[in-house]
């Protein structure tokens, strides 16, 4: 059960990405459960796949936002539930600008709905140190 969730949850998050570096806050925002939570750093709590939405556009469309690795290094959890702890590596190239490449850590908590596995609750922080 533990692989065949792995693997599941594993494409899930290629998907997300996938829709990130495509500029489709959508179809990242769909991703997500209709009342899942993130968490960002520096920032409050946003609610709902809407406000999701809205957070990732904004992200995607003034930061020039892309992911260029995930990598979950455990998954714990059983039944509709699992959690990840993920690293990641991103960078951000607003408008102009040279690109800025970001390296750090996630928690995820995935939902099994019936589109499949999705992210119920989402948090994650840097490792470089602050400008």
């Amino acid at each position: 059960m533990t692989e065949r969730v792995r693997r599941a949850i594993a494409e899930a998050g290629i998907k997300l990405m996938e829709k990130i570096h495509n500029g489709d806050a959508a179809g990242v925002a769909a991703m997500y459960t209709e009342d899942a939570v993130i968490l960002p750093p520096n920032m409050e709590k946003v609610s709902g796949r809407m406000a999701i939405e809205e957070f990732w556009a904004i992200g995607i469309s003034q930061l020039g936002l892309k992911f260029s690795e995930l990598r979950t290094e455990e998954l714990l959890g059983s039944g509709d539930f699992f959690i990840t702890i993920n690293s990641y590596t991103l960078t951000t190239q607003p408008a102009g600008q040279k690109p800025v490449e970001d390296k750090g850590k996630m928690v995820v908590i995935w939902k099994q709905t019936a589109e499949g596995w999705r992210v119920h609750r989402d948090m994650w922080n840097s490792n470089m140190p602050p400008p």
